[in-house]
């Protein structure tokens, strides 16, 4: 990521620490993710955009004393949370500042690479969207991965986040930006193109099961957008200069969603895939 991009995420995130882990959304796909990863005893787990902690504590309770988990993230105010969590449980795991996208400059693994040392499952959680450039970033966690290693990552499916869709439709009409990427995960196939072309072996993609329904009315419109932009992610759209045309353009675009029916029911799902790295 540019350093913009990267202040603008960092920013955001730093927001969300204190009451992160309050969503039970994030608690329970974290809990799945451990399933998903189907870790062992003394295995060798990297945690990507780690967060405040909620993959990397849960992993290290299986992989064990004789396991490593390190997490990685941008937003020192999640990692302190994390760092928190960690401590009073008892727990070694090493959370470091860092942009996910490219881990150059990290001692993580020896210099050699030697496969005996690289880490066995890499772990990225709700991030993907948030990197503009993909592909490479999935070939950098490659090179941190052992031959038969796993990587498991998610993007919201597209219809997921009404109030983040919206946003990202009328951005560019009040001069704003956002610091996700949408627009490259409209299906699950785009998910497995981008790990076979970063050279992945596919074991399976899946659409999660919903953790969440929120039925949504055209008459409580004006009252989303205002709840919205008071939330660390959308603040922007608040700003005095844009706030009111940034609002009639959130109601307009709501109407075009709901249609006739006047309501939206969204589920919080997720196109989920594993992957392994080719022996």
């Amino acid at each position: 990521m540019s350093q913009t991009q990267l202040e603008v995420v960092k920013s955001m995130y730093d927001e969300r620490s204190a009451q992160y882990d309050e969503s039970d959304v994030h608690v329970r796909q974290a809990q799945d993710y451990i399933a998903w990863a189907n870790l062992k005893a003394g295995e060798k787990l990297l945690d990507l955009a780690c967060g405040t902690g909620l993959v990397a504590i849960g992993a290290k309770h299986v992989v064990g004393k004789s396991g490593r988990v390190v997490g990685i993230d941008i937003s020192e105010g999640m990692l302190n949370v994390a760092r928190r969590k960690a401590e009073a449980a008892g727990l070694e795991i090493a959370f470091l500042n860092h942009d996910v996208s490219d881990l150059s400059g990290l001692d993580i693994v020896p210099k050699d690479h030697s496969d005996r040392l690289l880490f066995d499952v890499i772990t990225c959680a709700s991030a993907l969207i948030l990197l503009p450039d993909p592909l490479q970033a999935v070939k950098n966690w490659k090179s941190v991965l052992r031959p038969g290693g796993r990587l498991i990552t998610d993007v919201q499916t597209k219809d997921a986040n009404v109030v983040m869709n919206i946003f990202s439709a009328i951005a560019s009409a009040v001069g704003e930006t956002v610091p996700w990427h949408l627009h490259l995960w409209q299906s699950q196939q785009a998910l497995a193109t981008l790990m076979l072309d970063a050279g992945f072996h596919v074991e399976r993609i899946f659409e999660t099961e919903a953790y969440a329904r929120t039925h949504y009315h055209l008459g409580t419109a004006s009252e989303l957008f205002e709840k919205a932009v008071n939330n660390a992610m959308f603040k922007g759209f608040g700003r005095a200069e844009v706030r009111e045309k940034a609002k009639e353009l959130f109601i307009q675009k709501f109407a075009e969603i709901a249609g006739l029916k006047g309501t939206i029911d969204e589920e919080t799902t997720y196109w989920v895939i594993v992957v392994t790295r080719p022996g």
